[in-house]
């Protein structure tokens, strides 16, 4: 046992260190050392560069990891009237996404339907069935809804039902000039008017701005990026919100009375080509689907009709100036009926003998009419015809305008050139008609009609302006003559125009009842009644056509479609405060009051955007005051408001609100307390935080 122990601990025994192990140790020792001495000065080496002649290389690499682009979405510019109306605008609103599987497992396919239903009645049951229907986990419903909307689906705890922050083209004031404005299709792009023919400038431009990504987050290196840098341009019209709002009340009117296949009124300030109102019937609201292509023509700039006598007008300048014929000359009337060639003869509808030029018009003789065109010849008349602007297409900013149809001289018939002398033969839109007819009132120069005053860019800079660039068809003392003589269509007993009377002023115009083509010639008993006139007759501030395609219980445009224009014409001198004839001054017009609509039982998005005048002829609707701000002594504090409410405080403070921007009020011009009622406000809107 102990020769084991001595054994064991033998093994245990650590020799001493010899002197050459010593050395050794030393040796690496000092390897060691030196070897971290090299480090550290590398290192230190190292970083004197990186901080002095690298420095640059690699800051920019340390950018590059953690500097990205935060992509922000492009918006779609905004459509104003000329007083800066929103009429189109992009807008944040829900989409309802279901899952159809979960939906039928639940059983609740009615109830889902009868829920969407009761928030916007106009969409379609079918449709909604059809979604429901797909053997699929996801569907993002076509309906916007605004947050009230979204709230009210939301609480009826529909099984397999939820919501998606999306953004949509909201039309505030609906089916108001919907043929001017147009709508956008599901992919963002404009289907259909001003969306459709400036596309290109309203769509906006995805942006990026730089912004710092770490741990998850990330730091905007400029602050937060301004939302216009990817908005497109603000396209302004030159609608006038309010006549507009008259011309859609008047056409509805129309509508109820006479029942026709189709309607339009124009109103267009000659001075300057500027189209004030334009509406159509059939119309839509752009907010809503279109249930037949037909609503979505715009009859005014696309479709073409025989002008009839309202073209009497054209014939007769040309032969003034061209000296053909005398202001004061007569023509025999052949007593209403003349045989003009072996296989035609031409009839008046009102049978006459000696007639002045004058009278001509004001009886609105087809012969005689004929025989001033006979002293001009069929070149000379195609001529004058075609320097009317007749046979082109106008350059309005509409998409689909129609050039008509004008045929060359060598293609008339032996008849054609006296139809085309009274408006037959040939065919013209109502724009084609109206911007003629403006450049007699406009002392004989012509302007091309427009629908945009001006388009400007996200920061309010002037991309394109309208600048009127007039074009004298004839001269003024012809221009003038004209315009005298068509007085007397409406002020004379002989005149076929008396229902156009505006009460205090004098109208120029012209009736024209034009007999429909049909497949075997003329078709009995379809018409197109017509009334065209500008007032005040001797220094024309408006010209406004009212067009009825076939109306049914009558047809002479004296009848159907003159009593639209007077009642039409006094609105508009009043609105505009054109004095009277006899010097006094207009009634003031009832004062503009703009209401926040019911979006949610009539349009379905978003009511703070939604600002509906209720401009003279628009539908009353309540605004519920009793939820908006009171009104103080002095200038309203719009702050924090939404644009909705802050237009309806405005309207109740008789103060004019000029909006810029969307969203919540976020700062005003005039501070408040400080003004008056009366004045004028600028309000900046900018998106809820």
């Amino acid at each position: 046992m102990s020769e084991k122990r001595g054994n064991i601990m033998r093994k245990n025994l650590i020799p001493a260190p010899m002197a050459s192990d010593m050395r050794a140790v030393g040796r690496r020792a000092s390897l060691v050392g030196a070897a971290i001495c090299a480090a550290l000065v590398g290192a230190g080496v190292k970083a004197t560069r990186i901080a002095t002649v690298e420095h640059e290389a690699y800051a920019e690499q340390g950018n590059r990891q953690q500097l990205r682009s935060f992509k922000l979405a492009a918006s779609r510019g905004e459509i104003v009237d000329r007083d800066f109306m929103t009429l189109a605008v992009d807008d944040r609103v829900h989409k309802i996404a279901i899952n159809p599987r979960l939906v039928r497992a639940r059983g609740a396919e009615e109830a889902l339907i009868e829920a969407v239903l009761e928030i916007e009645p106009d969409e379609s049951a079918d449709y909604l069935r059809e979604e429901i229907a797909k053997d699929k986990a996801y569907r993002l419903l076509r309906l916007p809804l605004s947050d009230a909307q979204m709230a009210a689906l939301q609480a009826k705890g529909i099984p397999g039902v939820s919501f998606e922050p999306s953004t949509a083209r909201v039309y505030p004031r609906g089916l108001l000039a919907s043929h001017v404005l147009g709508r956008v299709g599901a992919q963002g792009s404009g289907t259909a008017g001003v969306e459709l023919g400036l596309d290109m400038q309203l769509r906006g431009r995805e942006a990026l701005s730089p912004a710092y990504f770490a741990a998850g987050k990330k730091l905007l290196v400029d602050g937060v990026p301004d939302p216009g840098v990817a908005r497109g341009d603000t396209v302004v019209l030159t609608i006038d919100s309010a006549i507009q709002a008259m011309v859609e009340e008047e056409i509805n009117t129309v509508v109820r009375q006479w029942n026709p296949v189709g309607t339009s009124i124009l109103v267009l300030d000659p001075r300057n080509g500027e189209i004030l109102a334009l509406a159509n019937r059939p119309t839509y609201d752009p907010n809503h689907p279109v249930e037949r292509a037909q609503q979505t023509q715009n009859l005014a700039v696309q479709a073409a009709y025989e002008p009839g006598s309202t073209l009497k007008a054209v014939t007769v300048a040309a032969a003034l100036e061209l000296g053909a014929v005398r202001e004061n000359e007569t023509f025999y009337c052949e007593k209403g009926r003349w045989k003009y060639t072996p296989r035609h003869t031409i009839h008046d509808a009102h049978a006459a003998e000696w007639l002045t030029v004058s009278e001509i018009l004001a009886a609105s003789s087809n012969i005689c009419t004929t025989k001033i065109a006979d002293r001009l010849g069929k070149q000379t008349l195609s001529k004058w015809v075609k320097k009317f602007h007749f046979g082109e297409r106008p350059g309005v900013q509409l998409p689909g305008a129609t050039a008509g149809l004008l045929a060359p001289p060598e293609k008339w018939s032996d008849i054609q050139m006296a139809n085309i002398s009274f408006g037959q033969g040939m065919a013209a839109s109502p724009l084609q008609v109206t911007a003629a007819f403006g450049a007699l009132a406009n002392d004989g120069v012509y302007h091309d009609p427009t629908i945009v005053q001006k388009i400007l860019d996200a920061r309010g800079g002037t991309v394109w302006e309208h600048v009127p660039e007039g074009e004298r068809l004839v001269r003024s003392a012809t221009a003038k003559t004209v315009m005298r003589m068509l007085e007397d269509v409406v002020h004379t007993e002989l005149g076929t125009g008396n229902n156009a009377h505006v009460d205090g002023y004098r109208v120029a115009g012209k009736t024209s009842t034009a007999q429909k083509a049909g497949s075997k010639g003329y078709a009995d008993g379809m018409y197109y009644s017509s009334f065209i006139g500008a007032l005040p007759a001797r220094a024309p501030r408006v010209v406004i056509l009212v067009s009825v395609d076939a109306p049914e219980g009558a047809h002479y445009g004296n009848d159907v479609a003159a009593p639209s224009f007077a009642r039409l014409g006094a609105q508009i001198m009043t609105h505009l405060g054109v004095p009277r004839d006899d010097g006094k001054t207009p009634p003031a017009p009832k004062p503009v009051v703009v209401a926040a609509k019911q979006m949610e039982a009539e349009l379905g998005v978003l009511a703070d955007i939604d600002v509906e005048p209720s401009l003279p002829g628009a539908e009353e609707r309540g605004s519920g005051a009793a939820a908006h701000p009171k009104v103080t002594t002095g200038m309203p504090d719009f702050t924090g408001l939404t644009l909705a409410q802050a237009v309806d405080l405005a309207g109740r403070a008789k103060v004019e609100l000029r909006a810029s921007g969307s969203g919540v009020a976020v700062s005003q011009d005039v501070p408040p307390g400080q003004v008056e009622s009366g004045r004028v406000v600028q309000v900046v809107f900018a998106p809820k935080k």
